[in-house]
């Protein structure tokens, strides 16, 4: 990620801000506000860089100076032909703020009557315009209107030099304003539409907004084609049993970090670059599955019973202890990567602490220092990934997973299989023919995973649904952005 361009950084964290606020905006929106409040951070008006502002500067300037010259000219059929040009930019600039049958844009694109004395006809016009643009201007716009306005109002002075003519001055200076306040008004016009929005509304404009920019950003990745992300996603899952799902569960159950850097990302567990911007998420996921198996691990040291009593809380006070440290590991998508996936040294302490306390409360029999050392002991031990039970646990957690999504996946193929035909023989649509077809994930998210030996505890099975829940909004969010374009 810090070999990439510090533009394409920038845009890769806009996007991200997009992708939280379309999939999880709890997140990032703050306790009490709206999307709408989120909307100027995740749809920010793009600022070019000093050099491109000010080559910008210096065409416009020849643009006008070369339109001031042939308005000044003495020859109406000069003005009138440099004029023609200036009404379709203004055209241009105006279109999204009228009604396509409005007489200003039907005056703007109709040919220009032969006169005499372009320049007043077109002082009239100008003011047509602006008055036409009061109406449908916010308020807070009316003194910027009202101050053109003003200025064409008072036209200056026939000028006795050859070389300088006041009114073109004027009209030139007005039409640039004119351009720029249009410019201006369809920023407001568009935030209006925002503001009027519903939350519904809302989500869906930042659904979209975030799909397309993750796809324009994935697909212009430097140094990768099309073919290439394909060719990647295909070498990725191999011949995996259960798609390209099964083959995720098994990249989330690696001690290994996933990483998406592209197709030459050396990292072991280097995922796609379709599933970059659900990589945090996944991270997070993966970080989530490795303390699942740790508390499940810790639950068989201390012995507890498979129904443990109500009054126990070594398994609440445990998960607290996991859940703050993997909440804390949460990164956005420029973060820095740790490399730490184990167990702090810290929170090894704490664990081993919730052990002793727990086998103390379960025991009548008082603990020696020797036997408390060597329960932390087995502790630190219990929680090495090297560990058989710690092994056994999480080959158990993941089996369970990829056979949970397998088994949507079977169930949504035997539904669609016998579904209704979308259009019937005479022509007329099937009753419900328009709802999209049944998604193989909602079905996971629906049916509860079965029950895993070991993590029976209630702390350990909501956990688990918490798991599936995120894998699930994951796989939803690939599929809906790349669609199509998703090799098979």
């Amino acid at each position: 990620m810090s070999a990439l361009p510090p533009e394409l950084l920038h845009a890769l964290n806009q996007a991200y801000l997009l992708h939280v606020l379309a999939t999880d905006p709890a997140r990032v929106v703050p306790p009490g506000k709206s999307l709408l409040s989120m909307m100027p951070r995740a749809l920010p008006v793009a600022h070019d860089s000093p050099l491109h502002v000010r080559v910008e500067e210096l065409v416009h300037k020849a643009f006008w100076d070369e339109a001031l010259v042939s308005l000044a000219s003495p020859s109406p059929a000069v003005q009138l032909s440099r004029l023609k040009l200036l009404y379709s930019d203004l055209y241009d600039a105006l279109q999204p703020l009228f009604p396509p049958d409005h007489p200003i844009l039907l005056t703007l694109r109709a040919p220009l009557s032969p006169t005499s004395s372009p320049l007043h006809s077109t002082l009239a016009f100008l003011q047509e315009i602006l008055v036409a643009l009061r109406q449908r201007c916010a308020p807070v716009r009316d003194p910027d209107v009202d101050a053109l306005l003003e200025d064409l109002a008072s036209p200056p002075l026939a000028s006795s030099s050859q070389s300088e003519n006041p009114l073109a001055v004027l009209i030139v200076e007005s039409l640039r304003a004119m351009i720029a306040l249009a410019e201006t008004l369809k920023h407001d016009l568009t935030d209006t539409l925002l503001g009027a929005m519903s939350e519904a509304q809302l989500t869906h404009v930042l659904r979209q907004q975030a799909r397309q920019r993750e796809r324009e950003l994935i697909l212009e990745w430097p140094g990768v084609r099309s073919s290439d992300l394909a060719d990647h996603w295909n070498i990725w899952c191999g011949d995996a049993l259960g798609g390209w799902t099964a083959r995720l569960v098994r990249a989330l159950a690696s001690p290994t970090p996933v990483t998406s850097n592209g197709p030459s990302d050396p990292q072991p567990n280097a995922l796609p670059l379709q599933l970059f911007f659900c990589r945090p998420t996944l991270l997070y996921v993966q970080n989530y599955l490795q303390a699942l198996v740790v508390a499940a691990a810790l639950k068989a040291l201390v012995r507890l019973p498979v129904a443990p009593s109500t009054s126990s809380d070594f398994m609440p006070r445990v998960w607290s202890l996991l859940k703050s440290e993997i909440d804390r590991d949460e990164y956005t998508i420029a973060g820095a990567d740790t490399g730490d996936s184990g167990v702090s040294e810290t929170k090894i302490i704490n664990l081993a602490d919730e052990v002793v306390r727990a086998r103390r409360l379960l025991s009548s029999a008082s603990h020696s220092e020797n036997e408390e050392r060597e329960l932390r002991a087995a502790v630190e031990r219990t929680l090495q990934l090297t560990d058989p039970v710690f092994k056994l646990l999480q080959a158990r957690l993941t089996r369970a997973i990829e056979e949970h999504f397998r088994d949507a996946q079977v169930h949504k193929e035997s539904v669609n299989a016998v579904a209704l035909p979308q259009i019937m023989r005479t022509g007329r649509v099937a009753p419900g023919a328009r709802s999209p077809p049944i998604n193989s994930s909602n079905i996971a998210q629906s049916t509860p995973v079965k029950t895993i030996k070991g993590f029976e505890d209630e702390v350990l099975v909501q956990g688990i649904e918490e798991v599936v829940s995120k894998v699930t909004a994951c796989i939803d969010w690939v599929e809906w952005v790349w669609g199509d374009a998703l090799p098979t």
